[in-house]
C-alpha cells in the first residue's frame, strides 16, 4: 500500500492554522501536507501559505472508485455552488472554471476553496489530487463572515442565491435548521429552482467554548428535503470525538481529505462533515451530467437508492451514475473470500462402508460354499433327512 495513507492519516484540518504543519516524519520522503482552517480568528492573518505538492493520490479516490466512473461523467455542464467563506480561484485546479456572487471570489480562510476542489478539482500532470466532478463549474456564494464566522442568516441568504443564479447543486459549509424560517425559505426557491441541496449533518468540529466534560450539542435537524451528509474515514466510521448529529441521511468520505488552498497549486487537507457535504455535491454533479433528464428531488433520490445499504447509506459514485447493478452485489464482489482452515476429510463413513461391503461379501461366498456341498448330497438321498456318523460323505448311506 502507497505510503500516502499513513501520511494523510496524521493531518487533520482542525488541530493545524495557516502555515502550521500537521506533524510526521520527513526523513522517509513523506510530504506532510497543512490543515485548512475552518475559521480564522481576528488576531489571524488570512490563509497565504502555498500549501504541498504531493504525487500521492488521496484514499478517496480509490474509496469512491473515481477511476471507474470518469470514463462515463465528469460533471460537464453543471454548476456546483459552494456556500461558505468564498472560493478562490488562485488555485491551478479550479483556475477558469470559478464564478462569484459579489465578493465571493475572494476566501480569507480557506475553507471554501477546499470544498470546491473536494468537488470540481481537474487532475494536473504529476498529482494524484483531483476532485469527484472535475468539469463541473463552481459558483463561490458567501455564507459566512470573511474570516469564516458563523452567519445562519448569511447562509440561508446564500442557499436563495446559489438557486437565484443558477446552480444545478447547492451545498453549504455548517448545518441547516429546518426549524429556521429563512432556511425554509430559501428552500422554496431551490426546490422551484430545482436546485440539490446537499448540507452537513453534523459541525465540522465541537465549538471551542464546549468544556471536556460537558456533552456538545448536537447539530439542528435538517430540513427534510435537504440531502443531509454524514463524515467518515477510510474505515468507514466516524472518527473518535466527531461532534454529535440529529439526523443523516447519507455518509460521504469526510476525514483526512486532500484538496487546494486558497494560494497557488499546494496542497491541504481537512476532516469534517461539509467536506462529506461537498464530495457528496460532487458526485450529484457527476449524475446531473450523465442524467441531465432528471429532477433535483431525482437525483437526491438515486443517490441514497444506490448507496452501499448500511444502517446509514455510504454514498457510491459508480452506482449513482450508472445504476447498473444492486449496490449489495457490488459490496459482495468487492470482498475477498473469507479465509477458512483446512479441514481433514471424514473418513469415518467410508471406513464404515468398506467393512459392511467386504463382511456381505464374506458372507455371499460361505452361502455359495454351503450350497454346492448341500445340494448334491440332498438330491442323492431323495431329500430325506441323514444321520450323523453314516457313510454319507459317499454319496450312498446304509438304511437304519
Amino acid at each position: 500500500m502507497h505510503r500516502r495513507t499513513a501520511v494523510l492519516l496524521l493531518c487533520t484540518a482542525l488541530i493545524a492554522l495557516p502555515g502550521r504543519l500537521a506533524l510526521a516524519d520527513d526523513s522517509a520522503g513523506q510530504v506532510v501536507l497543512p490543515g485548512v482552517p475552518e475559521r480564522l480568528s481576528e488576531q489571524q492573518a488570512c490563509t497565504a501559505f502555498k500549501g504541498r505538492a504531493t504525487s500521492d493520490a488521496p484514499w478517496t479516490r480509490r474509496a469512491l472508485g473515481l477511476d471507474q466512473v470518469w470514463p462515463l461523467s465528469q460533471g460537464r455542464g453543471v454548476t456546483v455552488a459552494v456556500v461558505g467563506t468564498g472560493v478562490s480561484d488562485g488555485p491551478a485546479v479550479l483556475a477558469g472554471r470559478v464564478d462569484a456572487v459579489d465578493h465571493a471570489g475572494k476566501d480569507c480562510v480557506g475553507r471554501g476553496t477546499f470544498q470546491a476542489g473536494l468537488i470540481a478539482g481537474a487532475a494536473t500532470p504529476g498529482q494524484g489530487f483531483a476532485g469527484v466532478a472535475p468539469q463541473a463549474r463552481i459558483l463561490a456564494v458567501r455564507g459566512t463572515g470573511v474570516r469564516g464566522e458563523p452567519d445562519p442568516a448569511r447562509l440561508a441568504a446564500g442557499v436563495r442565491a446559489a438557486a437565484e443564479h443558477g446552480a444545478g447543486v447547492i451545498t453549504v459549509t455548517a448545518p441547516l435548521d429546518g426549524a429556521d424560517k429563512a432556511v425554509r425559505a430559501a428552500l422554496a426557491v431551490a426546490a422551484a429552482k430545482d436546485s440539490l441541496v446537499v448540507a452537513p449533518a453534523a459541525a465540522d468540529s465541537v465549538p471551542l467554548s464546549t468544556g471536556a466534560d460537558a456533552p456538545a450539542e448536537a447539530a439542528p435537524a435538517p430540513p427534510k428535503d435537504v440531502l443531509a451528509v454524514l463524515d467518515t474515514g477510510p474505515r468507514g466510521t466516524r472518527p473518535d470525538g466527531a461532534p454529535p448529529f440529529t439526523r443523516a441521511d447519507i455518509t460521504a468520505p469526510g476525514d483526512a481529505l486532500v484538496g487546494p488552498g486558497p494560494v497557488d497549486g499546494g496542497l491541504w487537507t481537512g476532516s469534517g462533515a461539509s467536506l462529506a457535504a461537498a464530495v457528496t455535491a460532487g458526485t450529484a454533479a457527476l449524475v446531473r451530467s450523465y442524467h441531465p433528464e432528471l429532477s433535483a428531488a431525482q437525483v437526491r433520490e438515486r443517490l441514497l437508492r444506490t448507496a452501499y445499504p448500511a444502517d446509514l447509506p455510504a454514498l457510491d459514485p459508480y452506482g449513482a451514475v450508472a445504476g447498473a447493478e444492486a449496490p449489495a452485489a457490488r459490496a459482495a464482489a468487492a470482498r475477498p473470500d473469507p479465509v477458512r482452515p483446512v479441514s481433514h476429510p471424514d473418513t469415518a463413513g467410508a471406513r464404515n462402508t468398506a467393512l459392511l461391503v467386504t463382511a456381505g461379501a464374506a458372507g455371499v461366498a460361505l452361502l455359495v460354499a454351503f450350497f454346492a456341498v448341500a445340494l448334491p448330497r440332498g438330491r442323492a438321498r431323495g431329500w430325506r433327512p441323514g444321520r450323523l456318523g453314516t457313510g454319507d460323505a459317499r454319496g450312498g448311506g446304509g438304511a437304519p
